[in-house]
């Protein structure tokens, strides 16, 4: 069995093989849902203060990858996805910005099936986010949108 020597030095090697296997693990895991995080995370998400320095902004990307025909003969497809800048502490507006998501995606949806994609490519992508920005505003009660922004915006004839 050996003596009290080295049966300290196993129950220490012992304990020292257990705490590096704890470390492994908690860091692969803490790797992977860093790298989950920061693939799902919404686009650019940044933290700015109000005058106070308790703002909390971020960006609403809730309304995924949207995809539309175009008013064609032969239809272009429309795939677009819409983020926009929000205060992530009202929380009033927050529940009101997802409650809306079903009815946001088909404003863009209707809006750009309505258009043809000569009439998409004249009017330019401002035009859009301007024309979809006051679409989406008329439906909130509680605040806002100030801007609207595309991570995608293809149209493929």
């Amino acid at each position: 069995m050996g003596t009290p020597l080295e049966r300290l030095y196993r129950a220490l090697l012992g304990l020292l093989l257990t705490l590096i296997a704890i470390l492994a693990i908690g860091s692969v895991y803490g790797l992977m849902k860093f790298s989950a995080r920061k693939q799902f995370a919404p686009a650019a998400q940044t933290s700015q203060g109000d005058a106070t320095g308790t703002s909390e902004a971020g960006y609403f990307s809730g309304l995924g990858r949207i995809r539309a025909q175009t008013a064609d003969s032969k239809p272009a497809a429309v795939v677009v996805s819409i983020v926009f800048p929000y205060n992530k502490e009202d929380r009033a507006f927050t529940e009101e910005l997802s409650a809306h998501i079903p009815q946001f995606r088909q404003i863009a949806v209707n809006y750009f099936s309505s258009q043809t994609a000569a009439g998409l490519k004249k009017s330019g992508e401002e035009a859009i986010k301007a024309e979809l920005l006051s679409r989406f505003n008329k439906m909130l009660r509680l605040g806002s949108i100030t801007t609207l922004y595309f991570n995608d915006y293809l149209i493929v004839e």
